[in-house]
């Protein structure tokens, strides 16, 4: 079917209904690429001042880290030999970033946040204690924290030292490995390298990768753009309750305006109309439910690829179950990849389909089947919140 522009134009949800196309992915601006990166870029940098420039504390210097690196792997100059000098600096990275989320991680514990998931390169750690594999963005180089604050008061000043933490964490164990008096080989040059540099670059350089924002970024946030940083603590907030069992229509609403109170590019401005979204379509605010989910598609291009096909997958569903237009549903099943992120995010817009086809016990078949999908997760959070979301799901096609 044709459209002209001024029917597509004059659509509210013109994404939603397939009318207009989905908005293509954007990359991000990774900036100096990640704190690892950036550490690396900058030792980079470090490295060609000291092959150039002859100063005698420079010139003593550069001998000292190519005496360290001869020794440490003695020999002549082989391909092994080179590897295994990279193989030790990137383990030493990796200490690096395992003690910034460290610094994030405790620094949360004290000032009022809980843990919820801890991530070093792809592992992820999540609570109580399960391990599993990160497959996102910048699994390799780079890390993060998930902390969810316990209490709501001066919540400001307390994430503000929460992500200070992480980057000191890093300067102060860089600059002990460089001070305290014990013989240093290469691998504590490299780690105090990486854990300094990285450390400066997340403080003072404001990017944002494909993973999220450095911490620099998040800081300039919270001291200068006063209704991000809002939207970014009641993001916060908002998904603490969500953990604690608030079911989505009873979410605050304080929060919820707070959520949605600006629209920008970037990944928040989708997750706040997300929240939106959910209290409004389990409170049957259909109107209001679409508008959400159609800004959502809007901003799509700047959420990670499990948020955009998680999205795709919404909108199936709503379509199904709330208009019940099981050909547009179909069209948003055919857009999405035959292999998503999530596993279950093609079954569930089957689900919907069939539901609103009349096919009940169909739709129950593939709820069930998205339930053993679902109970596979290793993150607690995500596999209660997605099962109770389900199970509300399951209990009216059973009631029908």
């Amino acid at each position: 079917m044709c459209l002209t522009d001024k029917e597509t134009s004059t659509s509210p949800t013109a994404i939603l209904d397939r009318l207009a196309p989905l908005p293509e992915v954007i990359p991000a601006r990774s900036g100096l690429g990640g704190g690892l990166l950036g550490g690396l870029v900058v030792g980079a940098g470090i490295g060609i001042v000291f092959a150039f420039w002859h100063p005698p504390f420079v010139h003593s210097l550069r001998h000292a880290i190519v005496v360290k690196a001869v020794s440490a792997f003695p020999g002549p100059w082989t391909v092994t030999r080179g590897l295994s000098m990279i193989a030790v600096a990137l383990l030493v990275s990796f200490a690096a970033i395992a003690l910034h989320e460290l610094g994030h991680a405790l620094t949360g514990l004290a000032v009022g946040f809980r843990i919820h998931q801890v991530r070093v390169g792809p592992i992820q750690i999540h609570v109580p204690f399960r391990i599993s594999r990160y497959r996102g963005p910048g699994s390799w180089f780079t890390g993060g924290v998930n902390l969810l604050p316990i209490k709501d008061d001066r919540l400001p000043v307390r994430a503000t030292a929460m992500v200070v933490a992480g980057p000191v964490a890093n300067l102060l164990s860089g600059s002990a490995v460089l001070l305290l008096p014990f013989a240093k080989g290469f691998a504590s040059w490299s780690f105090a390298c990486a854990s300094i540099a990285g450390g400066l670059v997340e403080l003072l350089v404001p990017f944002q990768t494909p993973a999220g924002p450095s911490d620099a970024k998040r800081l300039l946030m919270v001291l200068r753009r006063r209704p991000q940083a809002e939207r970014w603590l009641a993001l916060m907030k908002l998904s603490t309750e969500l953990s604690d069992g608030v079911a989505p229509e009873c979410l605050s609403r304080g929060f919820l305006a707070k959520a949605v109170a600006i629209r920008d590019n970037s990944a928040d401005t989708v997750t706040g109309h997300a929240f939106a979204y959910a209290a409004a379509f389990w409170q049957d605010q259909d109107a209001e439910a679409a508008q959400f989910l159609e800004t959502c598609l809007q901003y799509s291009a700047h959420a990670s690829a499990a948020t955009r096909e998680t999205l795709m997958s919404d909108a199936a569903v709503f379509l199904a179950r709330k208009r019940k237009r099981a050909d547009l549903a179909e069209q948003w099943l055919d857009a999405l990849p035959q292999v998503t992120q999530v596993p279950w995010l093609r079954i569930r817009a089957e689900a919907g389909i069939l539901e609103a086809r009349g096919d009940v016990r169909g739709a129950i078949g593939k709820l069930d089947e998205v339930e053993k999908q679902i109970l596979t997760v290793p993150d607690s959070v995500q596999r209660e919140v997605s099962l109770r979301f389900l199970r509300r799901w399951q209990s009216e096609l059973r009631r029908t």
